[in-house]
């Protein structure tokens, strides 16, 4: 029996450590990567450059929650919508997490979170914002 515990043991720690190995990006690299992806007219390199945002976790810090709505993703109940303000313009950020606890106790308007999350994807609408973005797997941590 012993001879199982440790290997299983490892690989254990080995998965749970694989989404602390992305690397992090802010939300203005982010929108930076946006306009290269806007400029470039190579379907390769657009896909390269989308490859690359999957690998990295985005970080957002004190922005204010603006919204809490059912999830339109499948894998989660929530969504909370935060706007953060970048030099190309205004984003909208749709947040994804598991931690239904959490988000219950966001207040909208008020709260500010610290986010962190994988990158879902661009996504853009016909309205002000310059472009809006998909975070998954999120940690929120509530400021005040």
């Amino acid at each position: 029996m012993k001879r199982y515990v440790m290997p299983c043991l490892f690989a254990v720690i080995m998965l749970a450590s694989c989404g602390l190995m992305k690397k992090q990006i802010l939300i203005d690299a982010l929108v930076d990567q946006k306009a290269r992806l806007d400029a470039t007219v190579n379907p390769a390199m657009k896909h390269e450059i989308n490859q690359d945002l999957l690998k990295r976790r985005v970080e957002l810090f004190g922005v204010v929650v603006k919204d809490v709505t059912l999830s339109t993703n499948i894998d989660y109940n929530f969504c909370v919508i935060a706007d953060v303000q970048t030099g190309k313009g205004m984003v909208e950020c749709y947040i994804y997490s598991a931690d239904i606890k959490t988000v219950s106790m966001l207040v909208m308007g008020k709260s500010r979170i610290d986010v962190s999350g994988d990158f879902g994807r661009f996504f853009s609408l016909l309205n002000d914002y310059y472009t809006m973005i998909e975070i998954i797997n999120a940690s929120i941590k509530i400021r005040g």
